[in-house]
């Protein structure tokens, strides 16, 4: 977080130093709270806690079950968008969706290859 935050403030000094002074003379105290809340919720909670959490949450499933659910963000997306902004989706998006969901599933739940294997290949 505190590189990230030194990359954003030396990124704002080179390019933006003119138009951010102008922003912080011409701001309001309700401005200026409002841009540290924005702040510190996009260090702490995006840029800390939601990689600690992958990252754990990554380690307790494994990285086959964990790109599952990688791969399943746009779907995730999409019935975020309906149900919270009204995005219309079609019978093309709702199949789509529900097999989505299935394969999802069935890869979820499908036995882990065998460790001690003498195969070549043990893919179940």
């Amino acid at each position: 977080m505190v590189t990230q935050s030194l990359f954003a403030l030396s990124m704002l000094s080179l390019f933006g130093r003119q138009e951010a002074l102008d922003f912080l003379s011409n701001s309001s105290a309700d401005d200026l709270k409002l841009v540290g809340i924005v702040a510190l919720w996009s260090g702490l909670a995006v840029n800390c806690v939601a990689p600690y959490l992958q990252v754990s949450g990554q380690q307790a499933v494994g990285p086959a079950r964990a790109q599952i659910l990688y791969a399943s963000q746009p779907l995730w997306a999409a019935i975020m968008s309906f149900f919270l902004l009204g995005e219309a989706c079609g019978i093309e998006g709702f199949s789509g969706g529900a097999l989505f969901l299935v394969a999802m599933f069935l890869a979820a739940t499908a036995e882990n290859p065998d460790p001690n294997c003498p195969a070549k290949e043990c893919e179940v």
